[in-house]
């Protein structure tokens, strides 16, 4: 397994970022061509950077058009999130996206169908839960101190404060391979060393905004029922109950059960790859 700051370094090269902006809001992305295909639109996680999605790009690319962007930061709530992800479709000549949503990307792509019904081709839900009034409860009783942590994080000493950051986003590492939480260590500090306060107080922001969202429900998902996928791991940071309820709002989905925690997406691509292929053929 190569590092992770190798494997960006190639990636940048052979998939130059494009930049444009869209009802003011500046969206960088890549995308990859094929003419008639699917589209999949990968949704970004916590630390919302489009090179989480890397490894995906080749492996998918050729059977299907691949979209990749970063979440603009001047879009500052969910809402107007969405709003601009579907402007920015617009521009780009998007119809029936299938969303590859990745943690709180998966939180973000229930946003979208409920706010655009009928205008998503699919669902590829990986390692989140869903946007159901039980699980933004827990979240909101588990996260009380959010709004504490967004005041602290636009004033602290940022750079001071990166090493801490590190060591949370390797505290997902459950039982992975030697290999991979090099991989993992490797990328966390790849990332950090250029990830600026603005860009993190953004995405944080959008983070604590996920609970005060209008709590979706089964009858957002009915139309796509039979197109549908989760690959849930087996230690996730979202609990069972979050997983079952999740469960219970999609309309009987193809669910693919994986060993491994949060970093799953990430550190074991190819198997999601395979899972994710075979549900698009069908």
């Amino acid at each position: 397994m190569r590092l992770y700051s190798e494997k960006v370094k190639a990636f940048s090269a052979a998939h130059p970022c494009r930049t444009v902006i869209v009802g003011g809001a500046q969206f960088r992305y890549v995308l990859g061509e094929k003419e008639g295909g699917k589209t999949l639109v990968f949704l970004n996680g916590g630390m919302n950077t489009l090179e989480m999605w890397m490894d995906y790009v080749d492996g998918l690319a050729g059977e299907c058009r691949v979209l990749l962007f970063d979440y603009p930061q001047q879009l500052r709530t969910n809402q107007a999130l969405v709003e601009g992800m579907h402007a920015f479709f617009q521009e780009l000549g998007i119809q029936k996206p299938i969303f590859v949503g990745a943690s709180d990307g998966g939180m973000v792509a229930q946003i979208y169908v409920q706010k655009y019904p009928g205008e998503a081709g699919g669902l590829i839900l990986i390692s989140t839960g869903g946007m159901d009034a039980d699980t933004l409860k827990s979240l909101k009783k588990k996260y009380f101190l959010a709004p504490v942590m967004l005041w602290y994080m636009k004033r602290c000493n940022y750079e001071k404060l990166k090493p801490k950051l590190i060591k949370a986003s390797l505290s997902h590492i459950r039982n992975e391979s030697a290999e991979e939480i090099a991989y993992a260590k490797d990328m966390f500090e790849t990332i950090f060393r250029d990830y600026k306060q603005e860009k993190d107080v953004h995405i944080s922001g959008l983070l604590a905004d996920l609970m005060n969202q209008k709590p979706v429900t089964e009858a957002d998902f009915a139309a796509l029922a039979g197109r549908i996928l989760l690959i849930l791991p087996d230690q996730d940071f979202f609990s069972g109950k979050m997983q079952e309820d999740l469960i219970r709002l999609m309309h009987g989905p193809q669910i693919c059960y994986v060993s491994g925690g949060h970093l799953s997406t990430l550190l074991k691509a190819e198997d999601y790859i395979r899972t994710i292929r075979a549900f698009l053929s069908r």
